[in-house]
């Protein structure tokens, strides 16, 4: 199973979530709400789930507020995604490893 890292970015007055995926970085807002943002973020990942499982991990957890948000945000995203690749599993929608196999 792969394991992306994570880091907690400070912009200016806002806060985000960055998660390094291999096509390039996923980004949740943390100190501000964004539907829009959030919805696409998770579009992204569940995009990322039909290639295999994974399992997100947060570089660094430190002593702020935003870090500790963040660690227990990744664990609840991390059950989630799980679930999400079970299910995908079971409907047959999960790419396959191999591109001549179709």
């Amino acid at each position: 199973m792969v394991t992306l890292e994570a880091t907690v970015e400070h912009e200016q007055e806002a806060c985000f979530l960055r998660i390094n995926v291999e096509d390039g970085a996923v980004t949740i807002p943390l100190s501000h709400d964004d539907p829009n943002a959030v919805k696409s973020a998770f579009n992204r990942l569940i995009q990322r789930t039909r290639l295999g499982e994974f399992t997100i991990q947060l570089d660094e957890v430190r002593d702020d507020l935003f870090s500790m948000v963040a660690n227990e945000y990744l664990a609840q995203l991390n059950r989630e995604i799980q679930e999400v690749h079970s299910q995908m599993k079971e409907y047959g929608l999960l790419q396959s490893a191999d591109p001549t196999a179709a």
